[in-house]
């Protein structure tokens, strides 16, 4: 196996200053996935022009793909391409297909446009593991790369069985799924305290590289920085994308010995 390029921003500004450096694109673990909420044509190419270099994967959040003219969606998704940023689309609309019985359909349109990948989720939808695994293979069967979800929206308590959660996960990895995406409502957001001992034991079971963590609070970001390093591969929205790499370099960690190894 080669060894991995280390990137120790050389070529970036101020190279006088030494930081601990992190594994190179394309890297296994220590992913940041970026939320694309519905950025513009102009504010993805500035998102690009700055961060690209840190973003492992982009994610068509929230739906917008279904409000965007074709044309524009292909110019989006290739934008990233451009960039080796694989694109993959969130689970509202891959849900809204399963009901609908359009499943396959929406997993051939995302093909046919480009699409690295498709999360498939059952956080709005009432779904068995088994179901769930069976969409999972036919996503796999056309072509797409599937980024499972396991976790439930709307006030549902799903966080409370670590043997269940941790069978979801194990299904889905072993249908074929690229990572699995722990939903962050019910487990660190929306929750009084953030249920830590689930979060480890399914760190602990599957270990880093498996897993993709929802992080949009800066102190989710630092607990899980904290807890498990620079290598924890974590989910945030498109301005969040240098405060992650800061973080995670260890530019964002007070004390003298803040800083951390990415290696």
């Amino acid at each position: 196996m080669a060894t991995p390029l280390v990137d120790h921003l050389e070529g970036k500004a101020l190279s006088v200053v030494r930081l601990p450096g992190r594994i190179a694109k394309p890297r296994q673990d220590g992913l940041t996935i970026v939320a694309d909420r519905g950025l513009g044509r102009h504010a993805q190419e500035d998102l690009l022009e700055l961060a690209a270099d840190y973003i492992d994967i982009a994610k068509l959040a929230m739906g917008v793909a279904r409000l965007l003219d074709p044309e524009v969606l292909h110019a989006k998704l290739a934008s990233y391409a451009r960039h080796d940023i694989p694109t993959f689309f969130a689970g509202e609309i891959s849900e809204l297909a399963i009901v609908q019985g359009m499943a396959g359909n929406y997993y051939q349109a995302i093909h046919d446009l480009g699409g690295w990948g498709v999360e498939i989720s059952n956080a709005q939808v009432a779904m068995g593991i088994r179901e769930k695994c069976e969409f999972i293979a036919q996503a796999r069967e056309v072509g797409l790369e599937v980024i499972a979800e396991c976790g439930r929206k709307g006030g549902v308590s799903w966080a409370g069985s670590k043997r269940l959660v941790a069978a979801e996960v194990q299904a889905c990895l072993a249908a074929g799924a690229h990572r699995v995406l722990i939903q962050a409502e019910g487990l660190n957001e929306g929750v009084e305290e953030v249920n830590e001992s689930l979060i480890q034991d399914l760190v602990g079971e599957f270990g880093l590289e498996t897993l993709i963590f929802q992080a949009k609070e800066s102190a989710l970001r630092s607990w899980f920085l904290t807890t498990f390093g620079a290598r924890v591969n974590l989910d945030v929205d498109s301005d969040q994308v240098l405060d992650l790499e800061s973080r995670r370099r260890g530019m964002r960690k007070r004390g003298v010995f803040g800083l951390m190894s990415g290696l």
